[in-house]
């Protein structure tokens, strides 16, 4: 099972004399084909191209009842832990594999590019034994994005979404100070106190990193550290910058993954 724990955007409860009114986030989402961006990054590692997830708890579903899953009230559990809203993950606890997430618009190009970001994380070393989210440091959610993205494992399969998340009431000055306190992720300031977040969720399948082993073997990581090396040395423009965001989803999976 998966739980996702998301670390609340900036939001002051009690600032100046001004207290927040109770805000009511819901979500919503769309199935996002990212497969041609994903697998473009993959075969140029050697990597196998995912295929279409198809099993219940693989899949990320758009806004419609499923067997096993209420999607309806997924997106509205992963929202509000997006805006920092929310303990309840039901439904969440249902999903299973590594997800990588990108804060911003339904672009799968930008999204691949900034999980391919997380390889400077690692420092040109083969990453080390995964013990739990920050544990060791450098496991943080980029981290987890980037090892989604080249996830290793046999007959590999991804399921991508666009989610947007609503947030309507709360105190006005509160609402203001949300939509600035991350560049990086996409608020919109509407009418009536309403915000809006996107972004770009991919769920990858068979897990790619468990308790106590290294996510890629030594001639898996040097696949990877030859791709991106290439595109360096090709564009002159390296695809591995230092995050400009802070504060993404944090993901933790309950059965001894994280």
């Amino acid at each position: 099972m998966l739980r996702l724990l998301f670390p609340a955007l900036v939001v002051v409860s009690v600032l100046c004399g001004h207290g927040t009114e109770s805000a009511t986030t819901k979500g919503k989402a769309q199935a996002l084909n990212c497969f041609t961006e994903m697998n473009e990054a993959r075969a140029a590692a050697g990597f196998p191209a995912f295929a279409n997830a198809t099993e219940a708890g693989q899949i990320l579903p758009e806004h419609s009842a499923l067997v096993d899953i209420n999607s309806g009230t997924l997106w509205d559990q992963i929202c509000k832990k997006i805006v920092g809203d929310g303990e309840e993950s039901s439904e969440i606890d249902k999903l299973v594999g590594t997800p990588a997430y990108y804060a911003g618009e339904s672009d799968c190009e930008a999204a691949v590019k900034y999980w391919q970001g997380g390889f400077s994380l690692f420092s040109n070393s083969l990453p080390p034994k995964y013990t739990a989210l920050n544990n060791p440091d450098v496991y943080t959610d980029r981290a987890v994005s980037f090892v989604a993205l080249y996830n290793p494992k046999t007959n590999p399969v991804a399921s991508c979404a666009f989610v947007t998340c609503t947030t309507t009431g709360g105190n006005e000055f509160a609402a203001q100070s949300l939509s600035r306190s991350h560049n990086g992720r996409i608020l919109r300031r509407l009418e009536d106190n309403t915000q809006t977040t996107t972004a770009v969720l991919c769920l990858t399948n068979p897990k790619a990193l468990n308790t106590g082993e290294a996510p890629f073997k030594e001639e898996e990581w040097q696949k990877i550290v030859h791709a991106i090396a290439g595109v360096e040395q090709g564009n002159g423009d390296s695809p591995v910058r230092p995050s400009l965001a802070l504060g993404f989803i944090m993901i933790l999976f309950s059965n001894g993954l994280f």
